[in-house]
C-alpha cells in the first residue's frame, strides 16, 4: 500500500498532467458535422459544455444535430438534454446518462468520445 505523502504526490502530478493535457488542447476539437457550436443549448438539442472555460469561435456549447451516434473529442463539464435522452461515453468506456429534460455535470478530466441521442 502507497503511504498517503506517495499517493498524494501522484495524485498531484496527474492532476497536473491532465490539466496541462486540457490547457495544451487549446482550441475544441474539431467533432463530426452532426452538430454546430453555439453561446447557449437550442431548444430540441442535446449539448455539451467545453471544459476549463473555453470556447470555440461560435460559443462553448457543442449542439448535436439528429439522433444516434456522434462522435465527439474533446473535454466536456456539463450536459444539457432539451429533448431526448442521450449518453456520454468516454475514452475509458465509462459513460453519463443525459435524461430527457434535465442538465447535469460530466467529468471534464475525461476525454468524451461519443454521443448517442436516442430517438
Amino acid at each position: 500500500m502507497r503511504s498517503i505523502g506517495r499517493f498524494t504526490a501522484w495524485a498531484t502530478t496527474l492532476a497536473t498532467a491532465v490539466g496541462a493535457t486540457i490547457v495544451i488542447a487549446g482550441s475544441p476539437a474539431s467533432a463530426d458535422a452532426g452538430g454546430y457550436w453555439a453561446w447557449q443549448c437550442d431548444p430540441g438539442r442535446a449539448c455539451l459544455h467545453l471544459s476549463g472555460g473555453r470556447a470555440a469561435p461560435g460559443g462553448p456549447y457543442w449542439n448535436v444535430n439528429g439522433c444516434g451516434p456522434h462522435q465527439i473529442g474533446d473535454y466536456y463539464d456539463f450536459a444539457i438534454a432539451r429533448g431526448n435522452h442521450f449518453i456520454v461515453t468516454y475514452i475509458d468506456d465509462r459513460w453519463d446518462r443525459v435524461d430527457a429534460w434535465t442538465s447535469r455535470d460530466l467529468d471534464p478530466a475525461n476525454l468524451a468520445t461519443n454521443v448517442w441521442v436516442f430517438c
